[in-house]
């Protein structure tokens, strides 16, 4: 093919030299490797470059001191248009007239629709220069842009520390996104297990339906884990000709995998509409490194959360060898965590604190793994000296979850287990703590697990209604138990428990 364009430089002694634009990258600085060398103070080592994209042409900065400018406007990254005045540095920098040759302008209209993607990048995200930093140029040499970027990526980094879950984070992400790169249009994107694809976890403008993403674009990227830039995704023939981008006419992506050491999550997806906007090598390697801090966030939280079931799992188990060696209370210890969890969630208390009481209502009596089976698995009422054996299953609770290890904000879990036969008035046992020297846990467990046990037919005695059991709880509120968690009680037993009852409810769902 011949020459399709050409820069005509301009300026007294240039005699209106032209410089075909005969090959992808065009390199121009002072230095003897570019592909053309100015001898000009003015003018950095490198640059700039001028890439070919099909039957466009785009004009790039390459971060130098004096700028780069088109028509007089400073650029870091254009579109050349037919006519366009091109300088190079500032003062006594060098210009040229970009000139489309006439053989361009006569291709089949078709092609000229679009970019045929010649200088499209692929990294790999460990490569992205804000990750590894050695690539970039000294500190002295770096743009302010970049230094700006550098340090809203350690900001986000320190943000995403914040996040509770994948919703909290992917908004997280979108935002930052919308407020660092020049993107139209941003999505995030993850992988939905059940169905083995990626859906749109959020974007911009609008929610999550409001536009779809390339969704050849964002495989494609998800399955080769690399980050690629396209100055016209519309004509890159990598992607399907079906793909949602042919209709959009994309002219211009960034998509990075968010991914992590072990998996890649998701992707983030940047694009933009018009040829004016176009993304640049750094916005590549921005985004790659955002998204991978991303990933990285991601993956903590996926483990925290396995954490979490695992323990949950764990504590079930526990529970439920209690009950299946006394069928006669099987599913007590579900239903007191049920009715606890009620409670505390009426009392206005936090996810933590419900979920420490959650675990503590379903381990409550696993010290009763140490109670005689001749006491435990009596069909009569006992004795004294039974009684007082049974009595110390509270304390067998608390010793024997003390040898778990709980994380940080469950530690509490064996005191207040091992404490729910404690009473406000100090008669209580094993301890003999008084009001709100009792753990709070322990006053709500106390109450869900007096109520449940009226309520359940027992050999010692037969099963009351539950407004008569609810009568017994509010004649010892002052004496047994918490003035106010029984006034909490009460107003749960109205609003949960009496309605589900009346409904034929299984009275083992309130709370949940």
């Amino acid at each position: 093919m011949g020459k399709a364009a050409e820069l005509i430089l301009t300026g007294p002694g240039s005699g209106d030299q032209s410089l075909a634009l005969d090959r992808p990258v065009f390199s121009i600085g002072r230095l003897d490797d570019n592909d053309l060398a100015l001898d000009n103070p003015y003018i950095s080592r490198y640059h700039a470059e001028i890439i070919r994209s099909g039957n466009s042409y785009l004009v790039q900065d390459l971060q130098s001191t004096s700028g780069t400018f088109i028509n007089e406007a400073p650029i870091r990254m254009s579109v050349l248009k037919d006519g366009d005045r091109l300088r190079l540095g500032r003062g006594n920098g060098v210009e040229f007239i970009f000139c489309v040759r006439s053989d361009l302008n006569n291709q089949d209209a078709s092609n000229q629709e679009g970019f045929s993607l010649n200088p499209v990048r692929v990294i790999a995200p460990d490569e992205a220069r804000f990750i590894n930093t050695d690539k970039l140029p000294k500190s002295k040499d770096l743009a302010n842009e970049t230094v700006e970027r550098l340090r809203a990526l350690y900001d986000f980094t320190s943000e995403l520390l914040s996040a509770q879950s994948s919703d909290d984070l992917t908004s997280m992400l979108l935002s930052f996104l919308r407020r660092t790169t020049r993107a139209e249009r941003c999505a995030v994107l993850l992988r939905d297990e059940s169905n083995d694809e990626l859906v749109t976890a959020a974007c911009y403008p609008g929610g999550a339906n409001a536009w779809t993403p390339s969704r050849g674009i964002a495989s494609r990227i998800y399955n080769d884990n690399v980050a690629v830039l396209s100055f016209d995704a519309s004509t890159d023939d990598r992607f399907s000709v079906h793909d949602s981008v042919q209709l959009q006419a994309v002219r211009s992506v960034i998509c990075a995998p968010i991914g992590s050491k072990t998996r890649v999550w998701g992707v983030c997806y940047l694009d933009n509409l018009t040829a004016d906007r176009v993304f640049n090598d750094e916005e590549l390697d921005f985004t790659a490194a955002v998204a991978r801090q991303a990933g990285l966030a991601l993956e903590n939280l996926h483990l925290v959360e396995e954490q979490r079931r695992s323990l949950e799992s764990v504590v079930r188990t526990l529970s439920a060898t209690l009950g299946a060696r006394d069928d006669s209370t099987g599913g007590h210890s579900a239903r007191v965590a049920a009715y606890s969890m009620g409670i505390a969630r009426m009392m206005g208390l936090g996810p933590k604190e419900c979920r420490l009481i959650h675990y503590a209502a379903l381990l409550h009596d696993y010290g009763k793994i140490g109670t005689r089976d001749d006491v435990l698995l009596k069909p009569s009422e006992l004795t004294p000296e039974e009684y007082e054996h049974i009595k110390e299953h509270p304390l067998h609770t608390f010793r024997i979850l003390s040898k778990i290890h709980f994380p940080d904000e469950l530690a509490e879990v064996p005191m207040v287990a091992g404490s729910h036969h404690e009473k406000w008035d100090g008669s209580g046992y094993p301890h003999g703590l008084e009001a709100e020297g009792i753990p709070l846990g322990a006053r709500i467990i106390a109450v869900a697990d007096a109520y449940d046990a009226l309520v359940e037919e027992r050999v010692y005695h037969e099963a009351l209604a539950p407004r008569d059991a609810l009568e017994q709880i509010t004649a010892r509120a002052g004496s047994h138990f918490d003035p106010g968690v029984v006034e909490t009680f009460i107003e749960f037993f109205k609003g949960e428990i009496e309605p589900r009852k009346s409904r034929g409810s299984p009275t083992r769902k309130p709370g949940e």
